[in-house]
Formats: structure tokens, sequence, C-alpha cells
């Protein structure tokens, strides 16, 4: 009883004359778990060892817990979960395709050329025709003579107008189309226009039309079209541009009615002259 009265009194002493409280005073009135067993007025001793010991250990492992939580948040991680429906039928999706070549060189007048040539890289900046080693003898005479610019009054001019004339047709293109075996038309494709200029979308959904539905998948169950590419159409490539390419073929999206056709992104080539089989799946998230 002796010490503990001692010990109080240098604790009120220390608070009535203003000094700074010592480490045992404070840690004796901490509620901290431990803290008081460790700074004590007792001498040294196993006990104030154990209780170090066990506070250290304790507090290093909240800082490990804690680091390696926060770690955990910054690599926000996800769980994907999949489920597997059965249907009776389901809505076919909207397949989109495109010429690679975007223009027709038969539908190229004497004005588009003088306002879009440079742009389709048949002309230069100052209205000639460049290097033409790669080009068909009779494509570089028809385009010579659409170049000839003397007395010529250019007429006004429209980026629309001119792809949707000059783009190709899909009345000229299609020569066969088959949905679930039954005929499909040139009507069943609706126009729309993307960075491949004038293209086609089988099933929009769009116009007043229901989107189509399927029974089961397989061949002979889906789209089947055949196409002409007209590439005796294709523009003369003196050199690739954004607007030409080297290429032959067309480009295909399949994707749902919902979404617009990004096909320059997310688009496949076909390849001309061989018979293409596409299965899709439908994912939901």
């Amino acid at each position: 009883p002796g010490p503990t009265m001692m010990d109080l009194k240098v604790d009120e002493e220390e608070v009535e004359s203003g000094q700074p409280v010592s480490l045992e005073a404070f840690a004796s009135s901490s509620t901290l778990h431990g803290l008081s067993h460790i700074f004590s007025y007792e001498r040294l001793s196993v006990k104030r060892i154990f209780w170090t010991l066990c506070f250290l250990g304790s507090f290093a492992l909240l800082v490990f817990v804690c680091n390696e939580r926060i770690q955990y948040y910054f690599r926000y991680p996800h769980v994907t979960k999949l489920d597997e429906v059965t249907t009776s039928n389901m809505t076919f999706p909207a397949v989109t395709f495109c010429n690679l070549n975007e223009f027709r060189f038969s539908r190229v007048t004497k004005n588009d050329l003088y306002h879009a040539g440079e742009l389709l890289a048949l002309l230069n900046n100052r209205y000639e025709i460049p290097d033409t080693q790669m080009a068909d003898e009779k494509q570089v005479e028809i385009l010579q003579e659409k170049a000839n610019f003397r007395n010529f009054k250019p007429k006004p001019f429209s980026m629309l107008e001119f792809s949707d004339r000059a783009g190709h047709d899909i009345r000229e293109m299609l020569l066969s189309c088959l949905f679930r075996g039954e005929p499909c038309a040139p009507e069943d494709f609706k126009v729309v226009f993307t960075r491949y200029g004038k293209c086609y979308t089988f099933n929009s959904g769009q116009s007043g039309k229901p989107p189509l539905l399927t029974m089961k998948g397989g061949t002979g169950n889906g789209l089947e079209i055949m196409l002409d590419i007209q590439q005796d159409e294709y523009l003369p490539v003196w050199g690739e541009t954004d607007e030409t390419s080297f290429e032959a073929g067309i480009k295909v999206q399949i994707h749902s009615q919902d979404e617009p056709p990004f096909i320059d992104q997310l688009g496949f080539g076909v390849a001309p002259g061989f018979q293409t089989f596409v299965s899709c799946q439908e994912q939901r998230l």
C-alpha cells in the first residue's frame, strides 16, 4: 500500500505543478491495452518483457494485415459469374458488312474527282495524276479524261451524297441470300454509313421490322449470302490511305440490334473466292 500512495502523490504533484506528465503516468491512465504493463513504475521484469513482446507482435500483425488489405483493394478484384440458359428460340444478331472498296470507279464523276481526288489519292495537290505504274491502262485513260479540268466549273459537293451514290449497291452485289432456308432480298438489308462508307445491315430491327428469331444453331439455321465484291469497280490505288486500300473483299461485324456497328475496330475480313463459315455465341454481362 505504501508505494501505491507514493506513486499517486507523485502523479498529483506533476499535474498540479504543470510539468509534462511522465510516460509511466500516461501509460497507467491509458486505455490502450498492455501499455500500462509495459511502462510501469516497477523494475524491469519478465512480466514487462512479456507484455512488450506481445504488444510489438500485435502491432506488427496489425501493420501487416492493413498493408495486405490495402494492396488487395488496389488490385480491384472482381468475380464474373456465367450462367448457361437454355431457350427454345433466340433473337438472331444483326450482321453488317462493307466492301473494302469505298467508291465504285465508274460512278466517280469529274466533279467528284475535283473535290475528292486528293482524298482518294487519285490526284496530288496540283490536281495531277501521280505515278500510274501499278494501274490498269484502261483505268488510267478514263482517269486522265476525268482529270482534265480545263474550262471546268466545279459544282457543289456533298460527301454523304457521294458516298451514297458511288458506294456499292446491294442490289448488284447480292447474288444469293437465304435465312433459315427461306429466300431474303436486298430490301431486307438496311443502309448504314461507317468508316468504310456505304455498308449494309441484315436484321437491324429497324424500319418497322422486328428482329428475326432462330430456333437452333448450325449450318442452314442462320444467314447464308453470296456476294459479288465487284472488284472490277475498285478504285486504282497508287498508295494506301485512310480511304483506299490494297486489299479486296468485305469486312463483317456481328452485333446486337442495340449497338451501332464499329466495323473498322470490331469487324473481321472475308476474302473473295472463298466460302467462310462463322459461328457466334451470345454472352450477356
